[in-house]
């Protein structure tokens, strides 16, 4: 009895031995057979220049290589990968099929779940706001939290996509809290020469101080030194224009940016407004032309002029002095701005210049003239504080009214 049972030992225990060594992986210092395939594989990806080989430079196709040999110049030719055209991607792609194990051993990841992961990136930014209006027999302390987390996800080598999720809550009063929306879902690539863009996402043309908002549409931009965009959709700014029916506005945008030099720039926007029918309003024109220049590595100056089609108040200024400027990613940065506008409501269909509804009347835009200052620092790597104040008046006919306000906020980028 004690006999069988050492013989079924001593049988569990060989067939154990050999199934570990049938499961073990081939010896990654084994020579590649003389003749194998991989061998003219890699002699082309030297001559095209993905790889380089051994150290000193060369490809020495006339000696036997190990597959630990081979998978190190492989991995070579896999992280220059997006150099090559679809022909030599083929050829690396099946060398790296035929020596996964060695690469991975390499630590250099081949498979494509690894791969999809890479493939998605998720950033964000928490801001903390503090705003304050003074304004001649209206008050507003507004305090919020707005949480933001961006998805960009690779479609293909040339599209895409891109998503943006949004929550504020209102820390001063309760009930104020938004609910989270997608307030960016859109699709960016290369059409021919065409850059496009669709989908809901923000747009700035020219300098902003026209438009500066999110929009849902199809933009499509081509050019270089002369740059041109073309945009066709809907507002998402509809409060602020005549529209009681609540529906969101066709608009049209036509863009144009030249640089004359690396120092002086050039932009100008058209703006093309579709109000709701029903309200027997004319559709809005409206034109933004400015530039801006460079004085010293440290000082920018801006100029802008807007013209509308409405019958009066229809035009507007603004000038802007810039210093330095903060970077999230440079601890210690910081810039600071002094800005001078005056604008007729006509020429604000949703301006990068928020602070016209310190002065607004029951919701109704009436343009705003005053100056601004402001300074961003960068108290720590990955976070900027922006403050800021800004003494206004209403530009309207017959409207008298005034207001300051006071802005301070704290970002967080990560």
């Amino acid at each position: 009895m004690k006999r069988q049972t050492a013989m079924a030992l001593a049988a569990v225990f060989a067939m154990s031995v050999a199934g570990t060594a049938l499961a073990a992986p081939a010896n990654p210092f084994v020579d590649v057979p003389a003749k194998h395939w991989s061998y003219d594989a890699v002699s082309k990806l030297a001559q095209s220049g993905v790889v380089s080989g051994y150290g000193d430079g060369t490809y020495k196709g006339d000696k036997t290589m190990t597959r630990y040999e081979m998978a190190t110049i492989i991995a070579k030719a896999m992280a220059n990968s997006e150099k090559v055209d679809a022909e030599t991607q083929k050829t690396i792609d099946a060398l790296a099929a035929e020596y996964g194990a060695e690469l991975n051993n390499l630590g250099v990841r081949v498979d494509n779940l690894e791969k999809k992961i890479d493939n998605v990136t998720i950033t964000g930014v928490i801001r903390a706001r503090y705003d304050n209006n003074e304004t001649a027999k209206i008050g507003d302390m507004q305090q919020a939290l707005r949480t933001r987390l961006i998805v960009k996800g690779k479609i293909n080598d040339e599209w895409t996509y891109t998503g943006r999720l949004q929550n504020v809550q209102n820390l001063r009063t309760t009930g104020g809290e938004d609910p989270t929306s997608l307030n960016w879902a859109f699709v960016q690539g290369k059409v021919g020469v065409f850059d496009v863009t669709a989908g809901r996402y923000d747009v700035k043309p020219a300098y902003g101080v026209a438009l500066d908002d999110t929009v849902d549409g199809i933009n499509v931009g081509f050019g270089n030194k002369l740059k041109a965009n073309l945009f066709a959709g809907k507002d998402h700014y509809s409060e602020i224009a005549p529209n009681a029916a609540n529906d969101r506005n066709n608009t049209y945008i036509a863009s144009l940016a030249y640089s004359f030099s690396k120092k002086l720039n050039a932009k100008a926007a058209y703006f093309g407004v579709d109000y709701n029918k029903t309200l027997n309003e004319d559709n809005a024109k409206l034109y933004e032309v400015g530039m801006d220049y460079q004085l010293t590595p440290s000082l920018n100056i801006q100029g802008v002029y807007l013209k509308s089609n409405a019958d009066d108040d229809d035009k507007g200024y603004a000038a802007k002095l810039s210093y330095k400027g903060a970077s999230a990613k440079n601890k210690g940065s910081f810039g600071m701005w002094a800005a001078y506008r005056n604008q007729d409501a006509s020429t604000m269909l949703s301006s990068t210049y928020d602070y016209d509804q310190v002065i607004s009347a029951a919701g109704a835009g009436v343009g705003a003239k005053g100056y601004e200052i402001g300074v961003t620092y960068a108290p720590m790597k990955n976070a900027l504080w922006t403050t800021s104040y800004a003494d206004l008046e209403a530009t309207a006919t017959g409207v008298d009214r005034d207001g300051t306000y006071f802005r301070s906020q704290l970002e967080f980028f990560f």
